[in-house]
């Protein structure tokens, strides 16, 4: 057996009604004043503002907070976060919202102790000091950065996305509530549940799978496959809305220990290029990437078809099936559908080739002229 390891963080509160626990977390970490991140389509759509503000008033909390984050969000934004958070001399963060809050709650966190901007610490291992606290608590299901420890931020200039990747930013704590997750629209529900069965199937897949990680990616993939198709057509159904936020956190787990693979690597760009959402791109990415993987994991396939279907399928039946999966939620079949103009594929194999991690952790190296072929195909 190969040496691994494996990192289990953070700490988890979750089932229905479980927000309510925020207060006493912040207190747990020494959090006297909170910077808080507010996914702003929930504020327009729920009370979580004014149950936020009550739980820190009812704590002697002092709290500001941010509401104006995009899906993608941009190193303007996440600087603007900085600023604000060290003038007020945060000494907790917390994310309420979907990937990008979390993302930038966690930014802000690493950046209270290390000095500079966003954009001095995209990579890997730049954050010199450890963060202030940080408490993750997702309303998607989702990107599964309540467990990681990564932060990705658009950077407008250059159309390039890059994530900040520290042990720093691992969160110390995070709340899953599948009540917070009911007002989720359609569309959203489909591509953030598609990018967490992204996560679990390349994280299955990944050359640093081991293991543990193993058993994790493929509940992730059970829990999602059997049961965002439900909590798509019935956003109300609180089992499958809690299924999915625990698939998802699932899926996060087994990404921040065995990495992800080349749909992330392919993904990239089209967030950089056209700011296309991060779980859009995976989800149309998925299948092509999958199809040109073939001849080298059609078995992990058949073996991830028979346990998450409960039959004996094959490989590229399985493929089959995960198109028309998704086609029924509504997600685009093609690169055309985003309105991604064909001549940027050179732009597009560009970009990926300098996402090398998951690259790195593909099965099969891909060459430049692989990731050409699958671009082309996926149009």
């Amino acid at each position: 057996m190969k040496q691994f390891k494996f990192i289990c963080s953070p700490e988890i509160i979750a089932g229905k009604g479980s927000f309510e626990k925020l207060g006493e977390l912040i207190k747990k970490f020494n959090g006297s004043r909170a910077f808080i991140v507010i996914d702003s389509s929930i504020v327009e759509k729920t009370d979580i503002k004014k149950k936020t503000i009550n739980i820190c008033e009812k704590y002697s909390i002092k709290h500001v907070i941010f509401d104006r984050i995009s899906s993608e969000p941009t190193t303007d934004t996440g600087n603007e976060c900085v600023e604000i958070a060290r003038k007020f001399n945060c000494d907790i963060t917390v994310g309420i919202g979907g990937g990008s809050c979390l993302d930038t709650a966690k930014a802000v966190a690493g950046l209270m102790k290390n000095m500079g901007r966003i954009e001095d610490y995209q990579g890997l291992d730049k954050l010199r000091f450890p963060s202030v606290p940080k408490i993750m608590i997702p309303t998607t299901a989702g990107t599964g950065s309540e467990v990681t420890f990564t932060a990705v931020f658009i950077r407008k200039q250059e159309k390039k996305k890059a994530g900040i990747n520290s042990k720093y930013l691992y969160p110390e704590a995070a709340i899953l509530d599948p009540l917070l997750t009911l007002t989720v629209p359609k569309s959203v529900t489909a591509f953030t549940g598609m990018d967490a069965f992204c996560h679990a199937i390349e994280s299955y897949l990944s050359n640093k799978a081991n293991f543990l990680t193993k058993p994790i990616s493929m509940e992730a993939m059970k829990l999602i496959w059997n049961n965002l198709t439900v909590a798509f057509e019935n956003g109300h159904d609180i089992d499958a809305r809690e299924k999915m936020l625990y698939g998802s956190f699932l899926a996060g787990l087994g990404l921040a220990n065995a990495g992800v693979t080349a749909v992330h690597s392919l993904s990239y760009p089209l967030g950089g290029l056209f700011g296309i959402s991060h779980g859009t791109g995976n989800a149309v990415l998925l299948p092509y990437v999958l199809e040109a993987s073939l001849p080298h994991i059609s078995g992990e396939i058949k073996t991830i078809a028979q346990s998450i279907t409960g039959k004996n399928v094959e490989a590229d039946r399985f493929i089959q099936l995960l198109k028309e999966f998704e086609k029924s939620l509504g997600i685009p079949q093609s690169l055309t559908q985003l309105n991604v103009p064909l001549d940027s594929i050179d732009k597009l194999v560009e970009g990926a080739m300098q996402v090398k991690v998951p690259l790195e952790n593909h099965p099969f190296p891909l060459t430049e002229t692989d990731i050409k072929q699958i671009y082309q195909k996926s149009f």
